[in-house]
């Protein structure tokens, strides 16, 4: 790199740096998400402790032997939900409009359409999968696992829209242009799928900083690269499109419905039939396994898959959705 170029990239950094330190909205909310770590690192132990108590005197036996990692990933959920209040109080947000998102008269066929422009692509994804024999249908399907699809799939779409097209682009819109506040909001989306908290060896005492020792390994269960990159990559990609649908709507039912329809499809797929591919990466760029708990397709096909469901949102949204709104 030539000293001009040099000069010319550190000064882009510099002006970077100088707008995220001038702006109170991305530093409370850096501020916020440290907190969030904070308490979920001094809060695990205290409940993993009380947790294993109240297992041993009977009082709630389910609690038996479950393992540090889960409290300090449960303290983490209930530390994000808790501060959330003052955090939205600190940064002066008194109402959803606030954050980008306001009453929609359409949500019901939002909801529907986005479920419809999701389970489309993943069913031609899903046909072609069990046609090349990439997958191999099982031999029996537990019907148990129907209903923990149909269970899941609206209760993760329900949270995570809410979470990172509700409150994080909101207020990445509060802090940034719209096309940045996308990108820097389907970043940490993405990023964070693959955040898992470490599995400690069961002879290891728990103690006061064994939720800061947790941090390190954040993500030490990732799968091996190329796979974590392909995975990224649809990951970005699926924000990115519902970020855009969350923008344009200026509501969540519409990604809802999209985020919905991606994980029944992808886990019905992972329910019926087994990847077949060995070893897993054989056929990349093309073609990989799923990942984040078979809900996370990778590779060139899946990608286009997921880019094909934001083409049939956006035929939705300009020639469907809009004649609606003017009728």
């Amino acid at each position: 790199m030539t000293p001009a170029k040099r000069l010319a990239s550190s000064g882009i950094f510099a002006h970077t740096f100088l707008q995220v330190k001038s702006n109170p909205v991305i530093l409370r909310l850096l501020a916020y998400f440290s907190a969030v770590l904070l308490i979920a690192c001094l809060l695990s132990p205290p409940l993993y402790w009380a947790g294993s108590a109240l297992a041993d005197n009977g009082v709630l036996p389910f609690l038996k032997g479950f393992p540090f990692h889960r409290y300090f990933s449960r303290s983490l959920q209930i530390a994000a939900i808790v501060m959330l209040w003052p955090a939205f109080r600190w940064i002066d947000i008194r109402r959803p409009g606030e954050l980008g998102i306001e009453p929609n008269p359409l949500r019901w066929r939002d909801l529907a359409a986005g479920i419809a422009v999701a389970l489309v692509p993943v069913l031609l994804l899903a046909a072609g999968c069990l046609s090349f024999e990439i997958y191999r249908l099982k031999k029996e399907i537990a019907f148990s696992g129907v209903l923990r699809i149909l269970a899941t799939a609206p209760v993760v779409a329900v949270l995570e829209e809410f979470l990172f097209r509700g409150v994080l682009l909101g207020l990445c819109l509060r802090a940034m242009k719209p096309a940045a506040a996308a990108i820097v909001s389907s970043a940490v989306f993405a990023i964070v799928h693959f955040m898992r908290v470490a599995r400690p060896e069961a002879a290891i005492p728990v103690g006061w900083f064994s939720g800061f020792a947790q941090l390190p390994q954040a993500f030490s269960s990732a799968p091996p690269w190329p796979i974590l990159g392909w995975g990224v990559l649809s990951l970005l990609l699926a924000g990115l499109i519902l970020a855009f649908a969350t923008c344009k709507t200026r509501s969540l039912f519409l990604p809802i419905g999209i985020h919905a329809g991606w994980v029944a499809g992808q886990q019905g797929l992972q329910l019926i039939a087994k990847f077949q591919i060995k070893p897993e990466g054989a056929l990349l760029p093309w073609i990989g396994p799923n990942v984040v708990s078979g809900a996370v397709p990778t590779g060139l096909v899946p990608a286009t898959i997921i880019f094909f469901s934001g083409v049939l949102a956006a035929v939705y949204l300009r020639h469907v959705r809009g004649s609606l709104r003017s009728s």
